[in-house]
């Protein structure tokens, strides 16, 4: 059974202010999730992680006042408690039934029941790495790929912050094509190669542990489902990878933030081919 945990979670005023605070408890327990919470503005958020053990103290509240600060928020609350123990692995599975996702049917190990006429299946676990096809940002990338398909087939394929694996193994099984899936935790690199495995592509997908984006170019797909900071940040270089008539999908971003990416990747050439819009999460497919 594994230890008891412990779970942090800080009400943050702001969706930058939120998305710094992000980047640092992303960075001491390399995962972390995210919500607003109702419409209020300016927009309050829920930005929750876990750690095995007390995690929480004077430090770190001053330095996460002191970057929500900087990005024009404030912490409202910040706070700690421990997670009895349980079987999370078991539970995750349970909690995660099946979806169909466009073409796509993505499910976990535990499913014995038949894959659905037609359907491609991409079988995806819950575990330490981002990316069970729940999230809206996920699921607006696997509908762009299924859009983009019914045009015409690429020739190579990038998936930039793979995470579980599930758009680099989705794009192999749809297309048949080379994909290279890079992250910078390497343990969303081992997670995906067990998916990548387990979802017989290893023929086609090639994960490594890499930041950024890389070497290499002449990419018909490229993919980069993380957040609008780090987006801006790399406008150039993914830009640079996509293949004349390629596209680029681009997620993790809030309606909000839609305009200051666009002009990033327009500046690169890129322009906006459509969007797909869930739960305020917009996925943007952008054309050079």
């Amino acid at each position: 059974m594994p230890p008891a945990l412990r779970h942090i979670s800080a009400h943050v005023e702001g969706a930058e202010a939120a998305a710094a605070v992000a980047d640092i408890l992303d960075d001491l327990t390399g995962s972390v999730s995210a919500f607003e919470m109702g419409e209020g503005q300016p927009a309050e958020w829920l930005v929750e992680t876990y750690a095995p053990a007390a995690f929480v103290d004077a430090v770190l509240g001053v330095r996460l006042d002191l970057a929500a600060a900087a990005s024009g928020g404030k912490i409202l609350a910040l706070a700690e408690e421990q997670i009895p123990e349980r079987d999370w692995l078991a539970e995750n599975r349970r909690a995660f039934p099946p979806q169909r996702i466009g073409r796509f049917f993505v499910h976990g190990s535990h499913w014995r029941e038949p894959i659905p006429i037609g359907a491609i299946a991409v079988e995806i676990d819950a575990a330490s790495a981002f990316g069970t096809g729940e999230h809206p940002t996920t699921r607006g990338c696997l509908l762009a790929l299924d859009r983009l398909a019914r045009r015409r087939r690429s020739r190579r394929v990038r998936d930039i912050g793979t995470g579980s694996g599930i758009l680099a193994i989705a794009a192999a099984k749809l297309h048949r094509r080379p994909v290279i899936a890079s992250d910078l935790d390497p343990v969303a690199v081992r997670v995906a190669r067990h998916h990548v495995r387990r979802n017989c592509v290893a023929r086609y997908v090639r994960v490594i542990c890499a930041a950024g984006v890389g070497r290499g170019g002449g990419c018909g797909v490229v993919f980069a489902n993380i957040l609008a900071r780090p987006l801006l940040l790399m406008s150039r270089d993914l830009a640079r990878i996509v293949a004349p008539g390629g596209a680029a999908i681009l997620s993790g971003v809030l309606r909000r933030q839609e305009a200051g990416v666009l002009a990033a990747y327009r500046c690169q050439g890129l322009a906006l081919d459509f969007r797909v819009v869930i739960d305020g999460w917009s996925t943007l497919v952008l054309r050079k």
